[in-house]
């Protein structure tokens, strides 16, 4: 699943670009544009995970260990690995993890709370959020981001 296919999404639900309806968007709309953005985070780490464990080549992504690697990430504990390895991160990692906590958990109020409101500009701010900071973290280099690889997927002794 590519993270750009999620953000496009969540901009159309949430009434933006060319395709998108006319007129205020539903509520539900508006979260499930959340909840895409959140998606584009998450995925965008899985890629990064995989493509710097195992290798980014046509060949590399075919193989059964890019796949186990992509989906190794948990919801739950990617959240507070993520905020545990900011003391030793770059800025964009550290605005990634930061990022992610935040659309996690405004995904978790969209998904789960019947009564959360949501406005159209908040929306879109958590996408320009989402994007911008997944844009960043693929821009850092691959140590790095390998080194995130392994504190998010691998459990510390």
């Amino acid at each position: 699943m590519k993270w750009q296919h999620l953000i496009e999404m969540a901009r159309l639900l949430a009434g933006q670009g060319p395709v998108a309806a006319p007129g205020r968007p539903r509520q539900a709309m508006l979260k499930k544009a959340v909840s895409a953005a959140y998606y584009a985070m998450f995925h965008a780490l899985c890629y990064s995970n995989a493509n710097v464990l195992i290798g980014s080549s046509a060949r590399a992504v075919r193989l059964p260990g890019w796949t186990r690697t992509y989906r190794a990430l948990d919801h739950g504990s990617a959240k507070d690995r993520l905020m545990l390895h900011r003391s030793v991160a770059s800025l964009e990692v550290q605005n990634f993890g930061t990022t992610f906590s935040a659309l996690q958990e405004n995904r978790h109020l969209a998904d789960y709370d019947p009564h959360a409101r949501l406005s159209r500009t908040y929306t879109v701010s958590l996408i320009d959020r989402a994007e911008d900071a997944i844009r960043a973290f693929l821009s850092t280099d691959d140590p790095e981001r390998r080194e995130l690889a392994a504190a998010v997927l691998m459990r510390g002794r």
